[in-house]
């Protein structure tokens, strides 16, 4: 006599220990790797004089809260819809 054993189609889906183990490292050292390109363009920028920054439109001041992604912290705003705006177009 045969034994049959079924599973829920949750338990064959299920992630083993090992691959969840497997991709919490995995998320892990994204962020890491994030991280750490978030702190080396804030060194870069840090490095550059106050001239280039100024080309570049931004200053020193506001070198981290680009770079960390806070932008309500930024001395200007960004305009969402510059590129819509033409010159010369709605004046007079």
């Amino acid at each position: 006599m045969a034994c049959s054993r079924t599973l829920s189609a949750d338990a064959r889906t299920a992630p083993t220990l090992a691959a969840r183990a497997l991709a919490l490292l995995g998320r892990a050292w994204r962020a890491f790797v994030a991280w750490r390109m978030r702190r080396l363009t804030i060194e870069i920028l840090r490095a550059l004089d106050d001239r280039t920054l100024a080309d570049i439109g931004i200053s020193r001041q506001e070198i981290e809260s680009l770079v960390l992604g806070r932008p309500g912290e930024r001395m200007r705003g960004y305009d969402a819809g510059w590129y819509r705006q033409r010159p010369g177009k709605g004046q007079g």
